[in-house]
């Protein structure tokens, strides 16, 4: 018999398999990114691990570009990542571990690789928050599968 956790666990994952399933199928598999001037990263933001920061708004990723007059770039995703949710429960997991509640945010680069090597010893490529500024993030063995338009 299921537990309750389990079962709040795994409509939290599909959902965020719907979530990004439905921005994969109105972008067409377009993602955009705000790049420096003269093509450097941005400081990305790490609330949800190392990686590349990505958006689903054009307008969105326009405005990090702004901010150091920079562009936007178009970036084509497979369709099959496998994205842990901000909000869910692997989330809420992981921060414990730090002896941070869900909704509480460290930053720095130590949190954001914490994130990421728990996250990808889960499986996941990425995690994907439905707050447009936080965006996308793709953790990088997941990054070589990200193809620039």
């Amino acid at each position: 018999m299921k537990k309750f956790k389990d079962f709040i666990t795994e409509k939290k994952a599909q959902y965020q398999a719907a979530f990004y399933k439905g921005l994969y199928s109105k972008n067409k598999g377009v993602f955009y990114r705000g790049i420096g001037k003269g093509g450097k990263n941005m400081h990305d933001l790490q609330a949800l691990g190392a990686g590349t920061y990505y958006s689903w708004d054009e307008g969105m990723a326009q405005a990090y570009a702004d901010m150091k007059g920079g562009e936007v770039k178009k970036y084509k995703f497979p369709r099959g990542l496998k994205l842990a949710d901000a909000q869910g429960p692997d989330m809420a997991e992981i921060k414990s571990l730090m002896g941070l509640q869900p909704w509480e945010y460290s930053g720095g680069k130590m949190f954001a690789r914490v994130l990421k090597v728990e996250f990808e010893s889960k499986g996941y490529d990425g995690v994907i928050s439905d707050k447009v500024a936080e965006g996308i993030v793709i953790f990088d063995k997941a990054n070589r599968k990200v193809k620039e338009v």
